[in-house]
């Protein structure tokens, strides 16, 4: 009997294990939908560029007077002979101790002090404007972005715009100004800028935008401009743009207060933000290169990036 009981119980885990146990397959989460952060322009309509623009000149400026500095100089006597302070050849020339000078050590005499006469640069507008976008901040205020490109041939300076707000009458609301974010815009490069009204009209129908100044590059002093951006990538994490790479110092001299200015665009091509970031190393050795990192919250969708690099030549 009890044989019997064993079998049976034996013949019942045979046939509960040659069952087939279907597990479910679990469903994978949504993916959710990553959406770009948009902003939308203050004007409730897409604002007109008043055409044509201007004719307007950018402002002359003198020519730079450069002196190299002779066996028994002072900086208070060529401070004297030129009719300008010694504070004033101290900054532009990044001068800390005024009692340093070296004999062959080229000074730039600032332009606004000297006592000789001016020559006007050409009156040809240097550069174009172009890409602008206007946006609209959290807290009101109203942004226009753009950057120029310089059509003038040669390296220029001292870049600076206008952008003005018009009503539907032709009468002006707002009036701003700025300069570029380069220190030396380069022969057919772009550099660009950004102009915030802190209490914009509620609304604009027209913008106009023209050159204030823009100079021929005479004297580039420390400024160092033999820099290379490689590896450079930028990608989207969440909604913040990222952007990575390397300077590289392509020429022969030391650079240090390296900046390396990054320009997005949008699908319209464009400005849809920059950024400018400082590396971490103090002096870059020529051959040598240094990563950055950087991000910023364009407006909208980012298609295409630029990057720029600029420093000083280590004395």
């Amino acid at each position: 009997m009890r044989s019997l009981f064993a079998l049976l119980v034996f013949t019942l885990m045979l046939t509960a294990c040659g069952g087939v146990m279907t597990l479910s397959t679990p469903t994978p989460p949504a993916t959710p939908e990553v959406r770009l952060p948009t902003h939308t322009p203050r004007a409730t309509h897409t604002p007109l560029l008043l055409t044509p623009l201007p004719t307007s000149t950018f402002t002359p400026s003198p020519t730079p007077v450069v002196y190299v500095v002779q066996a028994g100089d002072t900086l208070i006597g060529i401070a004297k002979k030129y009719g300008v302070s010694v504070e004033a050849i101290q900054e532009a020339n990044a001068i800390l101790d005024p009692h340093r000078l070296q004999i062959g050590q080229e000074l730039l005499i600032p332009q606004e002090e000297n006592n000789r006469t001016p020559t006007p640069t050409p009156t040809a507008v240097p550069f174009e404007i172009l890409n602008i976008n206007f946006h609209e901040s959290p807290v009101g205020s109203l942004w226009c972005l753009g950057e120029v490109l310089n059509v003038a041939g040669f390296d220029i300076e001292r870049v600076q715009v206008e952008v003005s707000l018009y009503g539907e009458e032709g009468d002006v609301l707002a009036t701003g100004s700025s300069f570029v974010a380069l220190d030396v815009v380069p022969e057919g490069g772009k550099a660009p800028f950004a102009i915030l009204f802190s209490e914009p009209p509620q609304r604009f129908a027209k913008y106009k935008v023209i050159p204030l100044s823009g100079d021929p590059v005479l004297y580039l002093g420390n400024r160092y401009l033999d820099l290379e951006i490689v590896n450079e990538r930028g990608f989207f994490e969440e909604n913040v743009f990222i952007l990575t790479g390397e300077v590289m110092n392509k020429g022969d001299f030391p650079a240090k207060e390296v900046t390396v200015v990054v320009t997005v665009y949008n699908v319209e091509g464009r400005v849809a933000g920059f950024r400018q970031v400082e590396l971490n190393a103090e002096i870059l050795l020529p051959g040598t290169s240094s990563a950055f990192l950087t991000s910023l919250s364009p407006i909208g969708e980012v298609i295409t990036y630029t990057f720029v690099a600029q420093g000083k030549r280590v004395e």
